[in-house]
């Protein structure tokens, strides 16, 4: 699996699956995420920002949202911080790093630079050996992975049709 150099943030944007995550408090009760990347801002020509909309499944099997905003940090458009507002009184700032795209843009690594945050991310469902493939690129940058949190599809399939 080859690593692409600068990012196209419109090609980056739209909706992406949660194949796995490491375990965090903001989604600790969370399945079948999905994320959107939208509206991208531009500053002389170039994207400076996008807004993020996050949604899973909770244990009550009500959907649960959080957005925020990325502001993309570096000329390749790699590096970003994003923030969300999970509730009034909490919001969350992360560094993010896209860590691996393929070259179709169907399948991403994400993470933090403290290692702390990982998700494995995928346009549509994937077979098992390329969730193995991305999961052993994810160990082969540092990350621990002993503790990653698989989605369940299923559950997924439910989530996209009780949005539409």
């Amino acid at each position: 699996m080859e690593l692409i150099g600068s990012i196209e943030i419109e090609k980056y944007a739209g909706e992406w699956i949660e194949i796995a995550r490491k375990p965090f408090y903001f989604q600790r009760n969370c399945s079948a995420s999905v994320a959107q990347y939208l509206d991208i801002e531009y500053k002389d020509g170039k994207p400076i920002k996008f807004k993020v909309k996050n949604s899973c499944i909770q244990k009550n099997n009500k959907i649960s949202q959080a957005q925020g905003k990325a502001k993309i940090l570096s000329s390749d458009n790699r590096s970003l911080n994003i923030s969300f507002s999970f509730f009034t009184d909490f919001s969350k700032k992360i560094n993010y790093q896209i860590l691996y795209l393929d070259s179709n843009y169907s399948q991403a690594i994400v993470g933090s630079p403290d290692k702390k945050y990982l998700w494995v991310l995928s346009r549509d469902f994937i077979e098992k050996n390329k969730i193995d493939a991305l999961v052993e690129i994810a160990k082969e940058r540092g990350y621990d992975v002993s503790d990653l949190i698989f989605n369940n599809t299923n559950l997924i399939s439910q989530h996209t049709n009780l949005k539409q």
